[in-house]
């Protein structure tokens, strides 16, 4: 008798209660052996276990004996029972009773589960699937009470490969006999040559392509003065100022654009901006955990400044350890470790790996059937070793404005459990990517980090790519962007695909990202198109973006605060500084945030129809000192005599649109100021024009949006 025949042999006696003292010794030595023992175990586990329990709850009649013949058929000795033979014996185990003598025992297997599994000497069961496979042990709830039961040693099992164990086509859902298609997201393109210019031409033959094929004409190329402003305020989050956008205007190089790119994505008011957009994806505006702003802003500005890859820059998210004050990658996992870490693992595979994954913690996906409840605690599973503790005022020698945290592992290992909507409790361990980890490896988050940094998928790179495209045109090739899945198709796949490995092979590099995808002709294209054309890539309709002009859409707050000081600074000639981590900035912001308290830590962003006027008038007294300020600074400037009328004008409308006034706007400036000139002297006349023409400006829907 070979070792699992053995095995099972001795686990059909554990499971009838009748296994000696030194039966049970043989079965954890054998546990304790090698992983395949372990597979086997868990199979005849979660096929023992659906017989008996859900036998017992269907309205069916037969003998003792049909019910022991069905048993022995699910504990044969052959571990590479398919999964067609174990549907079978589903379908025969419904055709008898369980009487009350197999009820009992079918209770003191679940009183025998809960434990053997807490035993010290037990060996670790380590559950294995492919994505989509049920291979999992199934016990009733009252059958183990801890969420986390401590496994010992098991003598250096390595992460297991889990390939080979069914069909690699098809995939069996939990307690269902229907089978599902297991579709591969992993792209089929192969990138030849990482060189920008090549790759920005096939992002453009890529999308010429589906312009054709949709019947669609691209809008024209968008004005300099459009371009210019679009592209300081996605790189920089702000707009460009009168001098920065007057320059660039009156340049005659003809590669402009392409060297503007260049510059601005190495610029650090970049670098700024990426690391706002990244602290409010990772802990939320309005930080309801209490956890260190300003130091995880500062190390995402040192990663994207240095321009280090953007896999490194996760792993260090997840794999942190520290104190929040002096290791600022820590504060991520600080703000989410509440509630059993399960927002920490929502928002991992959220912003990292473009899943939503949070509807799982409680059921399988009610829409995107690929998505199985187990998958959300096979990664709950590697954040639970993290533990947050405060370091006492006294131990960190100085004034503290916030608390100070720490984040660390424990090192212990164990099985997660969680509840399904059927009552049973699951166990799994942490699994990503078709490896499952064995209970000695003494940081779960490292390894973690290692399986995304090895994905075959190469979902962080997909997600990012996603985002980084979102952010240049306002929607993702997959929306909402931090939904990817077969359940979501992409408009663009193989420029997805295209665009996924040539960021993979060129090292997760996010500067050479944004300039791939800003030198695209796509980016250059103006917001403005024919009615009858726009009608036909309208995404805000519902359409699929198309991408054949530039999407107008509204400011975020940030951008909004930091183009109102950008506007009246560059008209009143004043240098301009970074308002990141001001005080005012964040209270600014911070009026349009509403956090709901959840203990998914939920937050909104609030922002009304008519959001100018919304900001504006919250934000009057700063706006009322410093309008007259620019106003008469740009007077002072451009004279008060009629033939600078025209130069004042120009000066503002630059300084808040980056354009050249129209024709109708000098008609109404030009008439404002014979007006005035009326009951006023020149020089306060020009002044007051000025400054009632900037407010016009400032409180248009042209100034607070992207277009």
């Amino acid at each position: 008798m070979n070792e699992q025949d053995e095995l099972l042999n001795l686990a059909n006696l554990w499971c009838e209660g009748r296994l000696s003292t030194e039966q049970l010794a043989r079965m954890q030595t054998l546990l304790r052996s090698n992983g395949e023992n372990c597979s086997a175990f868990v199979r005849f586990l979660q096929i023992h276990g659906q017989l008996s329990w859900e036998a017992g709850s269907l309205p069916s009649v037969g003998s003792d004996d049909e019910l022991l013949q069905v048993a022995a058929i699910a504990c044969c000795s052959d571990p590479d029972l398919h999964m067609a033979e174990v549907r079978m014996v589903r379908v025969k185990a419904r055709r008898v009773t369980l009487r009350l003598p197999v009820a009992v025992a079918a209770l003191l297997l679940a009183m025998c589960c809960g434990w053997w599994l807490g035993r010290p000497q037990s060996s670790a069961t380590v559950v294995q699937r492919r994505r989509g496979e049920v291979e999992r042990l199934a016990v009733p709830v009252k059958a183990v009470e801890s969420e986390d039961v401590a496994l010992p040693q098991s003598g250096g099992w390595r992460p297991l490969q889990l390939s080979g164990l069914v069909n690699a086509d098809t995939a069996v859902r939990p307690d269902t006999t229907q089978e599902v298609p297991v579709a591969s997201t992993e792209p089929s393109i192969e990138v030849k040559e990482l060189n920008d210019a090549t790759v920005a031409a096939e992002i453009d033959r890529l999308l010429e392509q589906s312009w054709q094929e949709n019947g669609i004409q691209p809008a024209a190329d968008a004005a300099d003065h459009e371009w210019v402003r679009r592209a300081y305020l996605v790189l920089t989050g702000r707009i460009s100022t009168q001098q920065e956008a007057a320059e660039f205007v009156q340049s005659s190089d003809r590669e402009k654009r392409s060297h503007l790119i260049s510059g601005l994505v190495r610029d650090d008011r970049t670098s700024e901006n990426l690391a706002v957009i990244w602290t409010n994806l990772l802990i939320g505006r309005s930080n309801p955990r209490g956890v260190n702003q300003d130091a995880l802003w500062g190390f995402l500005k040192g990663q994207f400044a240095g321009n280090r890859s953007w896999m490194e820059t996760v792993g260090k998210l997840i794999a942190a350890e520290g104190r929040s004050d002096q290791q600022g990658e820590t504060n991520f996992l600080l703000a989410h470790l509440n509630d059993q870490a399960t927002p920490a693992t929502a928002v991992t595979a959220r912003l990292f790996l473009g899943r939503q994954v949070q509807c799982t913690q409680c059921h399988d996906h009610p829409f995107a059937r690929e998505r199985l409840q187990d998958e959300f605690w096979t990664l709950n599973a590697f954040f639970k070793q993290t533990v947050r503790g405060e370091i006492d005022a006294a131990e960190v020698g100085r004034d503290m404005k916030m608390p100070v945290w720490t984040l660390q592992d424990t090192g212990s290992g164990g099985i997660t459990f969680y509840e399904n909507l059927r009552g049973q409790q699951k166990a799994v361990l942490p699994e990503f990517a078709g490896q499952t980890l064995s209970t000695e490896v003494t940081s779960r988050r490292a390894e973690l980090v290692r399986l995304l940094d090895a994905d075959n998928e190469h979902q962080v790179a997909r997600a990012m790519v996603n985002r980084m495209w979102s952010m240049f045109f306002g929607y993702g090739f997959a929306n909402p962007v931090d939904d990817l899945g077969v359940h979501n198709p992409a408009s663009h796949p193989e420029l997805f695909d295209f665009l996924t490995m040539a960021f993979v092979k060129s090292n997760y590099d996010m500067q050479r990202l944004m300039l791939w995808i800003a030198q695209s002709k796509a980016f250059g294209l103006s917001s403005e198109q024919q009615e009858s054309i726009a009608a036909l890539d309208d995404p805000q309709e519902g359409g699929v973006p198309l991408f054949s002009r530039s999407y107008p859409r509204p400011m975020g707050p940030e951008q909004v605060y930091d183009s109102l000081r950008t506007a009246i600074g560059s008209v009143a000639g004043r240098p301009m500084d970074s308002s990141v981590g001001t005080s005012h900035r964040r209270e600014w912001v911070e009026q349009f945030v509403r956090a709901w308290g959840t203990d998914d830590n939920e937050e909104s962003l609030e922002l009304g129809s008519n959001i100018s006027q919304a900001l504006l008038l919250m934000n009057g007294e700063d706006l009322q000192n410093a309008i007259p300020l620019a106003a008469a600074q740009v007077s002072r400037v451009s004279g008060n005599s009629p033939a600078s009328v025209s130069d004042s004008l120009r000066m503002i409308a630059l300084g808040t649109l980056n354009r050249e006034p129209t024709d109708r706007e000098e008609k109404v400036f030009r008439n404002r100021y014979r007006t005035l000139t009326r009951s006023l002297p020149p020089q306060i006349a020009i002044q007051t024009a000025t400054e009632d023409m900037l407010w016009a400006y400032l409180n248009s829907s042209e100034f607070v949006s992207v277009h």
